[in-house]
C-alpha cells in the first residue's frame, strides 16, 4: 500500500512539474539564413543571464510549433532544461535548422560546418537582448557544436563562455568525430570553458581524460576549468543518456556545478 502510494505520488508530482514546465516554455522560431530554427524557451523574472542548450548524439530534437519534443527529451541537457530556468537563466533549448535535417536525421558533418555555428551565431544574438551574458552548453557530440561555434563567430554572435559536458572532445579512432579533429584551430577560441565529465564514463568516445588532453588544446582560451562527477548510477549502452555519460542520478549536482561556474565568472 505504502509502495502504491509512493508510486502515486510521485506520479502526481510529475505531472505537476510537466504543467509547471507548459506553462512557462514557449516556442521561438529564430531567423538564421534564410532558415527558422526552432527553440524552446524559458525565460525566468529576473534573469542572470542566458544558456543555450545543445543536445548530444544527432541532435535533431525535431520540435513541433507546439512544442513538442520529437526526440531527445531524455537527453541530460533536455531533461534538466527547467533546473537552469530556476537558476536564473533564460534557457534555450536548440533544434537544429531545418536545412540541416534529412528526415528523422540529419545532413553530415553538419556539426561542425560554418552552417551551423552561424545558426548558433543567430541565437546568441537574439537572447543578448533578452538578457546577457549568453552561454553555450553542449552534451556528448552537443560539444562538438559547441567548440565550433566558439572557434567561429566573433563580436555580439559569439559566447561569453562555453561549457563541455561528457563532450566528444579528443580524437579516438577513425569512426569518431570529435571537437580536435573535425573543428579545425581550437586556438581560435578565447572564452572561459568548463569541461565537465563523470570519473566512470564508460563511452569509448568520452573518456574522463580528456578532459586534461583537451585543455592543453585551448590554447587561447581566458581560463579553462574541469570538473568530474562521482557516483550516480548506469543502465543500458554506455554512450547513452542513463548511464554514466549521461550523468544519471546527478542532474542536480551538473546543474549546480554548471552555474556555480558560470556565477563565478560575473563576480
Amino acid at each position: 500500500m505504502r509502495s502504491a502510494l509512493r508510486m502515486a505520488l510521485v506520479s502526481l508530482l510529475l505531472v505537476v512539474s510537466g504543467a509547471a514546465l507548459a506553462q512557462k516554455e514557449s516556442v521561438a522560431e529564430i531567423d538564421t539564413r534564410g532558415q527558422k530554427m526552432r527553440v524552446l524557451l524559458i525565460k525566468p523574472d529576473k534573469p542572470v543571464g542566458s544558456v543555450i542548450l545543445l543536445a548530444g548524439a544527432h541532435g535533431n530534437l525535431a520540435l513541433s510549433a507546439d512544442g513538442k519534443i520529437g526526440w531527445g527529451a531524455g537527453n541530460q541537457l533536455v531533461r534538466t532544461r527547467a533546473q537552469y530556468a530556476k537558476a536564473g537563466y533564460v534557457t534555450a533549448t536548440a533544434d537544429i535548422a531545418p536545412d540541416l535535417k534529412q528526415g528523422k536525421g540529419v545532413v553530415p558533418r553538419y556539426r561542425w560546418s560554418a552552417e551551423h555555428a552561424a545558426d548558433m551565431g543567430a541565437l546568441v544574438k537574439h537572447l543578448r537582448g533578452i538578457a546577457q551574458p549568453v552561454h553555450l552548453i553542449g552534451t556528448s557530440r552537443g560539444a562538438i557544436s559547441v567548440a565550433n561555434a566558439a572557434a567561429r563567430l566573433s563580436g555580439a554572435e559569439a559566447p561569453d563562455a562555453i561549457v563541455l559536458t561528457s563532450g566528444m572532445l579528443t580524437h579516438i579512432d577513425e569512426r569518431q568525430p570529435s571537437a580536435e579533429r573535425s573543428v579545425g584551430d581550437l586556438g581560435r577560441i578565447k572564452q572561459p570553458a568548463l569541461i565537465v565529465y563523470h570519473e566512470k564514463d564508460q563511452c569509448k568516445y568520452t573518456p574522463a581524460a580528456s578532459a586534461e588532453s583537451f585543455r592543453k588544446l585551448l590554447t587561447a582560451a581566458k581560463k579553462v576549468d574541469i570538473k568530474l562527477l562521482k557516483g550516480g548510477s548506469a543502465a543500458g549502452d554506455p554512450c547513452d543518456a542513463q548511464h554514466y555519460h549521461g550523468f544519471r542520478g546527478l542532474d542536480v549536482e551538473v546543474v549546480r556545478v554548471t552555474t556555480d561556474w558560470l556565477a563565478a565568472l560575473r563576480d
